[in-house]
C-alpha cells in the first residue's frame, strides 16, 4: 500500500491507544440516539380496542373505545385517541421524524464543512435530548408532532457529523474495518431497544427512558477533540497541529516532527493555488454528477429499506418484542461479516450484490403463505440484515468519492435521499403486505444495478481536491 500524501493520514497510519479511546466513545453515543429512530414501534404499536355491544374489535366508528392494555399500559393511540378516522397519524408521525432528520442531515452537514464536526455533532445530541424529554410532555397530537420533527432534524444532524468525524481519525489501512464496526452499536440499539421497551410498557417513560442518556453524549465535547484533516484542509495549520501534538503526548509518541510536516502539505497545497469549491462543483463534472445521483438513489433504496423492513417485522404477527429483537440481534453477525468483507472485496461489488439480495429477500416474503409466520419473519429479518449491510457500505462508499472540502455537504445531501426514503417508508407499510413487500424488493434491485456506475475506492486514501475525485479508478 502507497504512503499517504496527506500528512494527517500518514499520521494516524497505525490504530493508537487514542484511538481505542476515541472510538468506544464515539461508538457509545450512537445506542441511545438510535433508539430514537425506531421507539415509534414500540410507543404507538399495534393495539386493539372493543366498543361493546355488537360493533365488535377494531370497528368504526367507535366514538368510546376500551383498548387491550395486556401488552402496553399506554401508547400514543390511547394518549391522544388515534384510531379510526385519525388512524393515519401514526404512519404522520413516523414520517415527520424523518423529515426532521432530512433537514437535520442537510443543514448540519453544511454547518460541519464551515464549523467543524464535533461542535456540530454536540448541538445535535442537545437537541435530541431537549426535544426527547419535551415530548414526553406534550398534550396534543400537533405538538408531539412537533417535537418528534426537531428531534429528527438532531437525529439526522448526529448521524452524519459523528460518522464524518470518525471516517477522518482513520487511516487507510483500518478505516473500512472501523466504520462497518461502527455499526455494531446501532445493532445493539436497534435490539436493546425491545429490551427496554419490555421493561417500560408507557410511552410517556419510554420516550424520557430513551431521552434523557443523550444527555451524556455531551460530556464529549470535553473528552475528545475536533478533526485534524477538517482544520489542516481548512488552514487552520495552528489548531491542528495542537491537536495532533495531543494525541502523540496520549501515546508517548514522538511531536517534534509534526508541525514541520503539517506545514510543508499546507505550503504544497497554497503553491496549487486550488480554488474554493462548494457542493454545487459537482454538476461542472460529468463523471462526480453520475457518481453523486446512483448514490442519491442507493441512499434513498437504504433508508427505505431498512428502517422500512424494521417497521414491516413489527408488524407481523406474534411477539412484538421478540419479533424486533431478533431481527436486531440478527443484525450483528451481519455487521460483523460486512466488516470481514469489505477488507476484502470491492465497494462496487459488495454493494452490488448485498442490494440484490435485500431484495431478492422481500420478494421472497411475500411469497411465502402467512400461515409460515416464522419462515416469513425470518426471510424479512435476512431481507433486512442485507438492507443494513448495504447501509455500511454505502455509508463508507459515500465519504470516499467526494473532497474534504465539500463531504459532510455531500454525506449530509446524501443523508436526506436517506431520510425521504424513510419518510416513504411508513406509507409503504400502510399499503397491503404484498405490494410494500414487493416495492421494497424491486427498488432494492434497481439500486443493484446503479452500482455499475460508479467507481471503486478500495484503498485509495480520502479525496482532498476535485482532481483527485475525478480521477477515482473505474475498476
Amino acid at each position: 500500500m502507497e504512503e499517504s500524501k496527506h500528512p494527517v493520514e500518514r499520521f494516524f497510519k497505525k490504530t493508537t491507544k487514542y484511538h481505542y479511546y476515541f472510538f468506544t466513545l464515539l461508538f457509545l453515543t450512537k445506542i441511545p440516539i438510535f433508539w430514537h429512530i425506531l421507539s415509534l414501534i414500540f410507543i404507538s404499536p399495534p393495539m386493539n380496542y372493543d366498543c361493546g355491544g355488537e360493533n365488535g374489535t377494531n370497528k368504526c366508528p367507535c366514538d368510546n373505545p376500551n383498548w387491550d392494555k395486556s401488552v402496553f399500559t399506554k401508547t400514543i393511540q390511547i394518549k391522544y385517541g388515534i384510531y379510526c378516522d385519525t388512524q393515519w397519524m401514526l404512519s404522520f408521525i413516523q414520517s415527520m421524524l424523518y423529515v426532521g432528520s432530512l433537514f437535520g442531515a442537510l443543514i448540519f452537514g453544511i454547518l460541519a464543512d464551515k464549523y467543524g464536526r464535533l461542535s456540530m455533532f454536540m448541538m445535535t445530541c442537545l437537541i435530541i435530548s431537549v426535544s426527547g424529554v419535551l415530548a414526553a410532555y406534550m398534550s396534543t397530537a400537533p405538538t408531539f408532532i412537533a417535537m418528534r420533527c426537531i428531534e429528527g432534524a438532531g437525529i439526522g444532524g448526529a448521524i452524519v457529523t459523528s460518522y464524518v468525524l470518525l471516517v477522518e481519525y482513520c487511516g487507510l489501512g483500518y478505516r473500512e474495518m472501523v466504520t462497518a464496526l461502527y455499526h455494531v452499536p446501532i445493532n445493539v440499539s436497534h435490539m436493546t431497544l425491545a429490551g427496554v421497551s419490555y421493561l417500560i410498557r408507557d410511552s410517556d417513560i419510554l420516550q424520557l427512558a430513551i431521552s434523557l442518556p443523550v444527555f451524556l453524549c455531551l460530556a464529549l465535547w470535553c473528552m475528545i477533540m475536533e478533526s485534524p484533516k477538517w482544520l489542516l484542509d481548512e488552514n487552520k495549520l495552528d489548531k491542528a497541529s495542537a491537536i495532533l501534538e495531543k494525541i502523540a503526548k496520549f501515546n508517548n509518541t514522538p511531536t517534534e516532527n509534526i508541525r514541520r510536516e503539517l506545514e510543508i502539505y499546507a505550503t504544497a497545497q497554497a503553491n496549487l493555488q486550488l480554488e474554493k469549491i462548494s457542493f454545487w462543483h459537482i454538476f461542472y463534472h460529468r463523471r462526480m454528477t453520475i457518481n453523486f445521483f446512483c448514490m442519491a438513489f442507493i441512499y434513498f433504496v437504504c433508508g427505505m429499506g431498512y428502517y422500512g423492513v424494521s417497521q414491516y417485522i413489527g408488524h407481523m404477527s406474534g411477539n412484538i418484542h421478540a419479533n424486533v429483537a431478533l431481527s436486531g440481534a440478527l443484525l450483528i453477525p451481519g455487521t460483523l461479516i460486512a466488516t470481514y468483507l469489505l477488507q476484502k472485496f470491492g465497494r462496487r461489488s459488495f454493494l452490488m450484490v448485498t442490494n440484490f439480495l435485500s431484495g431478492t429477500f422481500m420478494i421472497i416474503v411475500i411469497l411465502i403463505p402467512e400461515s409460515a409466520n416464522v419462515a416469513r419473519i425470518l426471510t424479512a429479518c435476512m431481507g433486512c440484515t442485507f438492507f443494513f449491510m448495504s447501509f455500511i457500505i454505502v455509508f463508507l462508499y459515500g465519504v470516499e468519492l467526494f473532497p474534504t472540502a465539500i463531504r459532510n455537504s455531500v454525506l449530509g445531501i446524501l443523508s436526506v435521499m436517506s431520510r425521504v426514503g424513510q419518510i416513504v417508508a411508513p406509507p409503504i407499510n400502510s399499503l397491503p403486505p404484498i405490494v410494500s413487500g414487493a416495492t421494497f424488493g424491486l427498488l432494492a434491485i434497481i439500486g443493484g444495478f446503479l452500482c455499475i456506475f460508479l467507481p471503486e475506492t478500495k484503498n485509495t486514501e480520502l479525496p482532498s481536491t476535485l482532481e483527485e475525485t475525478t480521477n477515482l479508478p473505474r475498476n
